[in-house]
């Protein structure tokens, strides 16, 4: 016996280890959301899960249930469907979801659940949808009040309610649900003052997950969202409600903003308009392009800011819409260090569903729209999408274009090819490119909103792909609610969006107010504080090199971000970070110690309360340091380390130096008696501070440069400011006096 229990104590710690369950079921209907990034999920809901480390997983709710286990992944299900959703087995969904339960998953239901009627308009019996809602730890009367003129809030949690806006004086309709006294806690009560047999409890949280009744965790309409989103935001705070109906607080959270304790910054440029002529003052009669004003004004004074520049390849083919100088333009921008050569497409498809099913016979109708050229007589075009709009309008407006756009692409001198768009592009962008700077990135065009076959395609080309979605949080979108997730995943691929608008989003379209990107500080401020929601992305177009005002906005923009003291990095290495968010692997080892797995380039863990813990380095492994930051501890792991181990304690007495934040990457770093050697790579001018065990005078040494020493402050920080090649390895050196 004894020979047993020692041989269990010999066994690695890492054996016992249970892996923390990341994934969130989410249901979207098929049959009122054309595709799951439609969803209220995916535009309100997904992205405070993502903030807290939930990768959401969507099933079409027409389509068979998924089966779960215990030890599957699967933390919860959230449950969020438009208005319109009715399922076609409620008491089916309802028995499923039970035993989802009972093997331990969270269930939240928020806005309509989706099974109080069955498609045929049939209502679901009470006792059947209480065997859910009483595992939740509530009731519900079935008793609908429709104009609660009377009802007041009668009680609220502090902690949850309000965040955004107040509840409005007259309350939305709602049924009356109940908790049940020590299953469940009310944090939201609403009622007819002096009639307790009004009252109703309408924010719930249980131990088995959470309950908000419709409209009232916010009001979000797709609708207002496009003409008054002033109006809307959250009346609950969805990341405490997530965190506790999901059980996720002191939970270590892979983190996509921020890399060695410094804010992630990324820059894409777009080659719309790359050869449109500028009206500047300064090029007034020497046909200059947009693209070469943003080159000499934007571009070159900026070395230290990489750039990912998506290349229209029609603007270059002299087959499609090439001018005298597009090639050399392109090689222009090719030939500098800071600019990561990208693909934008061949023909630059404005609405991509459009193309997905029948493109060539469709875009017939939009044939004569196209300036430079099309693949089939113009004026059968334009006489045949007259012929339709008059006596076949039905006809013609089905599956028109959405979003605005006039025509389906920017050209169409060839049919629509998609391979062409993809590998085509690919290919011959490359025959201009240097063998140090080929396009291994696609930047999407127009809506970004690929099906899954053109992501596929990337995939299959070597290219890496980025754009799309929705951020703003500012004066003219004051809510988390117009902030979209990390990515989307079409056919399971993932597609990592933008983390900022572009400029067109501040120009109404580009049609006014061309200065109006000079507004994007305020989101930029706005989702770093009091949560770091995203990293810092400039997004611009090429057109903005068309006005002396649109110029002057990004250079001051550009000036803005320079004084958050960013990591600058290409776009291709912010998305191995985004790939790693949904590949990490964390397995808690104890109560204040996890391996981390299979991050790819992930390289941040967060803890949002760390409850004074700092790391433990004498029982880690691979972690190079960490930072305090509103609250949280973002702590960097070592990119050469394949599997750290993180261990916190809450002491703060240090015995090793440790990395507090740095401009550059570190990794490999050893720690040698009184010595740190690391090697480090970025952009600008090297800056970086260190918390040194004991003050005093340090070498630096790097290769090739003569040995310079830095002082600690009192409190022992090291700060260490070089000029090095940008983008170039270096090995480095610190060592005391």
């Amino acid at each position: 016996m004894m020979k047993i229990l020692l041989f269990l104590l010999l066994l690695p710690y890492s054996l016992f280890a249970e892996p923390i369950q990341r994934q969130v079921i989410a249901f979207w209907d098929s049959q009122v959301d054309k595709i799951p990034d439609d969803s209220i999920i995916h535009r309100t809901l997904e992205m405070p899960l993502n903030y807290l480390g939930m990768d959401v997983v969507y099933y079409d709710i027409n389509k068979s249930l998924p089966v779960l286990s215990k030890n599957d992944g699967v933390r919860g299900i959230l449950v969020s469907f438009q208005v319109a959703t009715k399922m076609k087995e409620p008491e089916q969904f309802i028995e499923w979801a039970s035993d989802a339960i009972e093997l331990g998953k969270k269930v939240v239901l928020i806005q309509n659940v989706g099974f109080l009627e069955n498609s045929k308009g049939d209502f679901t019996e009470g006792d059947v949808q209480n065997k859910l809602y009483e595992k939740l730890g509530f009731t519900n009367s079935e008793q609908w009040i429709d104009y609660p003129f009377d009802y007041r809030v009668i009680s609220k949690d502090n902690e949850l309610i309000p965040f955004e806006k107040h509840y409005p004086e007259r309350l939305p309709g709602f049924y009356l649900t109940h908790v049940i006294s020590g299953k469940a806690k009310s944090y939201l009560k609403v009622g007819i003052p002096g009639k307790p047999e009004s009252e109703a409890d309408l924010v719930i949280l249980s131990p088995h997950g959470g309950y908000i009744a419709i409209d009232f965790g916010n009001n979000f309409d797709p609708l207002v969202f496009a003409s008054s989103p002033r109006s809307l935001g959250w009346y609950v705070n969805p990341f405490r409600f997530f965190e506790l109906a999901f059980g996720l607080t002191d939970l270590p959270v892979p983190d996509t903003t921020t890399l060695a304790g410094r804010r992630i910054f990324i820059a894409t440029l777009h080659g719309d308009d790359w050869n449109g002529n500028t009206i500047l003052e300064e090029y007034k009669g020497k046909d200059t392009y947009n693209s070469e004003v943003l080159l000499e004004k934007v571009i070159k004074p900026n070395p230290d800011i990489p750039i990912a520049v998506g290349f229209v390849a029609a603007d270059f083919d002299p087959k499609w819409a090439s001018k005298s100088r597009s090639q050399k333009t392109l090689r222009d921008y090719l030939s500098l260090n800071q600019v990561e050569a990208s693909s934008h497409t061949y023909s630059h498809p404005f609405y991509w569903d459009f193309f997905r099913t029948g493109g060539p016979e469709k875009e017939i109708d939009y044939l004569h729209l196209y300036p430079y050229g099309s693949w089939q007589n113009s004026f059968l075009s334009w006489f045949r999408s007259k012929w339709k709009q008059t006596f076949h309008s039905a006809e013609f407006t089905k599956d028109r274009l959405k979003w605005g756009y006039a025509k389906p692409r920017a050209y169409a001198n060839e049919p629509f090819n998609l391979e062409k768009e993809i590998s085509g592009a690919l290919n011959y962008l490359n025959e201009f490119a240097p063998a140090n700077n080929k396009v291994k990135l696609l930047l999407w065009s127009g809506d970004s909103r690929p099906w899954d076959v053109p992501v596929q395609l990337t995939q299959e080309a070597g290219m890496k792909n980025f754009g799309g979605g929705f951020v703003r949080l500012d004066s003219e979108y004051p809510s988390v609610l117009f902030i979209y997730p990390t990515a989307r995943k079409p056919g399971g691929i993932i597609q990592l969006y933008a983390t900022s608008n572009a400029d067109n989003g501040y120009t109404y379209g580009w049609k006014d107010q061309f200065y109006g990107y000079e507004f994007l500080p305020e989101t930029l401020k706005n989702t770093d504080s009091p949560r770091r929601l995203k990293p810092i992305n400039l997004y611009y177009h090429s057109y903005s090199g068309e006005f002396a005002s649109s110029v002057n906005a990004i250079l001051s923009n550009i000036a803005f971000i320079r004084t958050q003291n960013p990591i600058a990095m290409r776009v291709a290495r912010y998305i191995d970070i985004g790939l790693g968010f949904y590949s990490v692997q964390i397995d808690q080892l104890s109560n204040n110690s996890w391996k981390i797995r299979d991050r790819k380039g992930l390289g941040t863990i967060r803890f949002d309360t760390p409850r004074n813990r700092v790391v433990d380095f004498e029982n880690s492994k691979g972690v190079i340091g960490y930072r305090e930051h509103q609250g949280s501890l973002y702590v960097y792991l070592d990119a050469a380390v394949e599997e750290p181990i993180l261990t916190l304690k809450e002491s703060n007495t240090e015995i090793v130096p440790y990395l507090i934040d740095s401009n550059w990457e570190v990794w490999e770093l050893n720690r040698n008696a009184n010595v740190l050697n690391y090697k480090t790579k970025g952009w600008g001018n090297l800056s970086m501070q260190w918390k040194m065990p004991k003050k005093g005078t340090y070498q630096v040494s790097v290769p090739s440069q003569p040995v310079k020493n830095f002082t600690t402050s009192d409190e022992s920080i090291l700060t260490v400011a070089l000029e090095l090649p940008y983008n170039v390895q270096t090995e480095m050196s610190i060592k005391q006096q």
